[in-house]
């Protein structure tokens, strides 16, 4: 009989250490970046294994006993840390071959990224005699994983629960500003990687292992460089034609080039030649941090469009004058609903201070049944693909309102319904709160609505961007 349980990545054995040894960590550090930091945040996520400290003179920190040398520590230990400055990179990897360590993290930095050539050798070194030994590398200079499963963190407040998205990333504060970013708005992740200068396992190692993991079902990668670009190529087509890939690429300009090159020793490389290479792969290039998180959101949550045509639904005539402006600009379509639509909604809407033809500007978004009696009619038109709806805390009636929580969860509940019984998706732009029970109500929206499977986004704009996006990728793939 054969198995038919799937093949296990060749490179699972990083992100599932049993046991981390952190070496450069001070008794005096703070909690931030550094061995310290890496301790905090793996106490916070509770790693399972045990957790080993190098340090030469302090007998214990933060409660965990240390030692002296690699070599002191009497059990196993997969995966190394090291917050130690370059100088001391190449005795504590013959420590990490002595004990048969499989993984060495080199959060330390001051090698080739610094443009001196004597640290280039030494990185190339270290690398040599890493290969030689059958350890592999994350970095150096960077932050190294995030895996919620296996209980790994690279920073502070990242949370346990697992999802689907997978992310490859040069920079280690990207890695984190995307993480921190996209948790409000619904997004788990499988693997987060921050591989710095790449010099062993490199951006393509990485893509590679997401297109192959179970646990990754959408791919969102930071680059700032080429390493390898034959290589790289095939792993973005392979990524590409198996799961959704989004790709944020740093280098635009000659500006962002020289930054890249001083930061991670990247060569930018052709713009014009990775755009043609996402292209062909179906993968999307988008221009931000935050178009990569709302690209994250769309795929996590709208996953297709039938079309271009959206039905704008929310109170404030200007701000849906601004929406269709958006929407056009993006290049999605704000057609006129059909007399039938529009006979149905004028059925449940006040005529004064209301237009019903598209966008609806209309006030009885605020009553329960009405809110749901101007919904299911646009999201059941037959000539729109899309509902979006939009609506802010702070102002209007609403503000007034005495259970403004049970409001959020009536709307969500008949968003979710809706958005089920027409099989159209309802996406949400909750415009920016400017007082702090308006910043609270609208995390608490915003948290409903995406454990009911619906997107939310921080302005119309950007909504619609992220729906133009979905568009692009799907005639790509096409």
């Amino acid at each position: 009989m054969t198995s038919t349980a799937p093949a296990v990545p060749a490179l699972d054995f990083v992100f599932h250490p049993r046991s981390i040894a952190i070496a450069g960590v001070s008794a005096r550090e703070g909690m931030g970046f550094g061995g310290g930091g890496f301790v905090t945040s793996l106490q916070e996520i509770g790693f399972q294994g045990p957790i080993y400290l190098i340090h030469p003179t302090a007998p214990a920190i933060r409660g965990l006993k240390c030692y002296a040398r690699l070599t002191d520590i009497p059990d196993q230990v997969d995966y190394v840390i090291s917050s130690v400055p370059a100088r001391h990179v190449a005795g504590l990897l013959e420590d990490c071959i002595t004990k048969g360590v499989r993984v060495l993290h080199l959060f330390t930095a001051g090698f080739t990224e610094t443009g001196d050539a004597e640290r280039a050798k030494m990185e190339q070194a270290v690398i040599a005699r890493a290969r030689q030994a059958g350890i592999r590398l994350i970095g150096p200079n960077c932050m190294g994983l995030y895996v919620p499963s296996a209980r790994l963190a690279m920073m502070q407040g990242q949370t346990a629960s697992p999802g689907p998205v997978g992310m490859v990333s040069q920079s280690g504060m990207n890695a984190g500003e995307f993480v921190r970013y996209a948790m409000p708005r619904g997004i788990r992740c499988s693997k987060v990687i921050s591989f710095g200068n790449g010099a062993d396992l490199k951006a393509a190692d990485f893509l590679d292992y997401l297109t192959d993991d179970p646990e990754t079902e959408i791919i969102v990668a930071y680059l700032e460089g080429i390493q390898d670009g034959p290589r790289l190529a095939r792993a973005v087509r392979r990524a590409g034609a198996a799961k959704p890939l989004a790709i944020l690429k740093s280098g635009r300009t000659e500006a962002g080039s020289r930054a890249a090159s001083s930061h991670t020793a990247s060569l930018a490389g052709s713009a014009k030649v990775f755009d043609a290479l996402c292209r062909q792969a179906g993968a999307l290039r988008v221009e931000s941090l935050e178009e990569l998180v709302d690209v994250a959101v769309t795929f996590r949550f709208v996953k297709h469009l039938g079309g271009p045509n959206v039905v704008v639904v929310g109170g404030g005539g200007g701000a849906s004058v601004l929406a269709a402006d958006d929407l056009d600009a993006a290049g999605l379509e704000v057609p006129p609903l059909l007399n039938e639509t529009q006979e149905a909604l004028a059925k449940v809407t006040q005529e004064a201070g209301t237009s019903i033809r598209n966008p609806i500007d209309s006030m009885n978004m605020w009553d329960d049944k009405n809110f749901e009696g101007t919904l299911l009619p646009c999201a059941t038109a037959p000539n729109i693909d899309v509902v979006l709806y939009h609506t802010s805390f702070g102002m209007g009636p609403g503000a007034r309102f005495a259970d403004p929580r049970g409001r959020m969860a009536r709307q969500t509940e008949s968003l979710r319904r809706i958005q089920e019984e027409s099989g159209k998706p309802i996406v949400v732009a909750i415009r920016a709160p400017t007082t702090d029970e308006a910043f609270q109500q609208t995390n608490e929206m915003q948290e409903m609505l995406w454990r009911n499977g619906i997107a939310v986004y921080p302005s119309i704009a950007r909504a619609g961007h992220a729906l133009a996006n979905l568009l692009r990728w799907q005639r790509m793939r096409q």
